[in-house]
């Protein structure tokens, strides 16, 4: 089935905020960092247990929010949730540092979820392009899987060069940062 839409600039703006949001070079090494300073299985289950309990409950919020003040500024406070997050991992060394992370990690998750592609469905609207929904998003969706794939061997790379677990977070700020430059403009 041939392409009904044109690949225009927003097309890879799409493309390159799914790249860049899934770098997420700390994931795959996120419970070695805990370990490391210190904290028992039990701990970390918690902080775990912690984020999902509070991107639960501000879904719908954050929903209300997007509706009220707009996708876009919503994205942007996402981000600015996600980047202050990383700072507070890089330098907490406490439980509680951790867990107020975890927590402002979280407000993005919750903020971010479900705009994008609210965004994406609406900018195909726009266009005239709805019936290419599953085409568009497939494509834009296809860059986010290929981020998540170079996140985990980028995360990699930064912890053998750097040594310690703590830089993945001071690197992972830097595809957020352009991410919240792409959303801004």
């Amino acid at each position: 089935m041939p392409v009904g839409f044109k690949k225009d600039l927003q097309y890879y703006r799409f493309c390159l905020y799914g790249f860049l949001k899934n770098l997420r070079f700390f994931e795959a090494f996120l419970v070695l960092f805990f370990l490391e300073k210190g904290l028992s299985f039990l701990a970390i289950g918690t902080l775990y247990a912690v984020r999902e309990i509070t991107v639960n409950i501000f879904e719908i919020p954050s929903g209300v929010i997007a509706d009220t003040f707009g996708r876009r500024r919503t994205m942007i406070l996402a981000f600015i949730f996600y980047i202050i997050s990383f700072i507070i991992f890089y330098f907490s060394s406490a439980y509680s540092g951790f867990m107020l992370a975890m927590i402002t990690f979280s407000l993005g998750e919750a903020f971010r979820s479900g705009n994008h592609k609210a965004m994406i469905f609406q900018y195909l609207s726009i266009k005239g392009w709805e019936n290419q929904k599953v085409h568009y998003y497939g494509h834009t969706r296809s860059w986010s899987q290929m981020g998540s794939a170079l996140s985990a061997l980028s995360g990699a790379a930064i912890l053998f060069i750097s040594g310690s677990y703590a830089y993945i977070f001071l690197f992972s700020i830097i595809p957020y940062v352009l991410d919240l430059i792409l959303v801004i403009t």
